[in-house]
């Protein structure tokens, strides 16, 4: 395996389960009340989650139309439409000084709209393994520009981010 393959698939797991940490601790957060702690989180995983959208619907997942046609990674970037959204939604209610008990329960049914995507996105690898060297290479390549730009993951929806059409085409 080449050492770009491995920085890439070593990159792309480190950051699921880092994102799945953040998620879980979140839970714990709202659960408890914490909302500092919770903001935090929120702010996190938005930070982490921008560049790693961002470098899969650039090149990742262009990748992996061979494997399961335009539809289905059509279905993928509408994964992400509601990983943002809950994403919005989390960073709204965290950001208040305390939730109502329906406050609290719509930012724990948030939370699952993402881990969902993390859980799924994490099984690609199988998928991912099989592509050639210069396909890890261009990915390599948009992951090192997608956290040079650093943009959060509400930022990069609102100003960089590509319609659904343009990343399978």
């Amino acid at each position: 395996m080449s050492d770009t393959r491995e920085q890439v698939i070593e990159t792309f797991s480190e950051e699921h389960y880092q994102t799945r940490d953040n998620l879980l601790e979140l839970s714990d957060a709202i659960e408890e009340g914490d909302l500092d702690r919770a903001e935090e989180l929120v702010h996190e995983v938005n930070a982490d989650a921008g560049p790693h959208f961002q470098y899969e619907e650039d090149s990742l997942y262009p990748a992996l139309i061979p494997f399961f046609g335009e539809e289905k990674v059509k279905e993928l970037v509408a994964e992400h439409d509601e990983a943002i959204e809950a994403a919005r939604t989390l960073a709204e209610l965290t950001s208040q000084d305390e939730l109502s008990e329906q406050e609290k329960q719509e930012a724990l049914r948030a939370i699952p709209n993402i881990m969902v995507h993390v859980s799924d996105c994490e099984g690609l690898i199988v998928y991912l393994e099989k592509v050639d060297d210069e396909v890890f290479e261009d990915i390599q390549e948009s992951i090192d520009e997608a956290h040079e730009q650093g943009l959060t993951l509400t930022e990069y929806d609102d100003t960089v981010r590509p319609s659904p059409d343009e990343i399978v085409a």
